[in-house]
């Protein structure tokens, strides 16, 4: 039912934003920020993750609708779950595990200008890496991941922007599913 819902919203969005869009959009966009994650890798507590988001938008379906390519690293600690078999000496404390998380998404943007100001919405699909360790302890894992979210754009000089973005991330980790929450801020350059 939140599925559905929440999928009905973001297209009644797309559809909205869409049917007042200006022909402002720029034909390249390049974001680079600095990014902050929290999530969960399997039932343990969440981790404050920090790290980059790079996206590259270009491919243009109509001037209020574009393709755009997402890229993103977060680091951090986390307690992670080891099971005895894996290692030799079995403690019952879930140990501190650093951790690596690398995603590549990729999916619609709609997006207008509203004088200085760029709102946009985008739904992403693509894949996400992570790697755990510690003393004697790796795992990683590979998953799909699933992502919805916005942002808006100020127009500070010329063609540099401000950008300030949020979005709900699902992956599937560790063969259970993660809920990843990630805000970021940074510079635009558009084209």
């Amino acid at each position: 039912m939140l599925k559905r819902t929440s999928v009905f919203i973001v297209l009644v969005l797309m559809l909205a934003l869409g049917g007042v869009a200006d022909a402002q959009n720029s034909k390249f966009t390049i974001f680079a920020g600095y990014s902050y994650g929290n999530t969960n890798y399997g039932d343990t507590h969440r981790s404050h993750l920090n790290g980059w988001e790079a996206s590259v938008e270009g491919y243009r379906l109509r001037h209020w609708l574009t393709f755009v390519a997402d890229g993103s690293g977060y680091y951090g600690w986390n307690q992670f779950p080891i099971s005895c078999v894996t290692v030799p000496v079995c403690t019952p404390a879930i140990p501190d595990v650093r951790a690596r998380q690398y995603t590549l998404l990729g999916g619609p943007q709609v997006s207008i200008f509203r004088g200085r100001f760029r709102p946009f919405v985008h739904g992403m699909g693509g894949a996400t890496r992570v790697t755990v360790k510690t003393t004697g302890f790796f795992a990683s894992s590979i998953g799909y991941t699933i992502a919805a979210g916005g942002g808006v754009d100020y127009q500070w000089r010329g063609p540099i922007s401000i950008r300030v973005a949020g979005d709900y991330l699902r992956m599937d980790l560790f063969n259970t599913s993660q809920n990843m929450y990630r805000a970021s801020t940074g510079f635009v350059i558009h084209f």
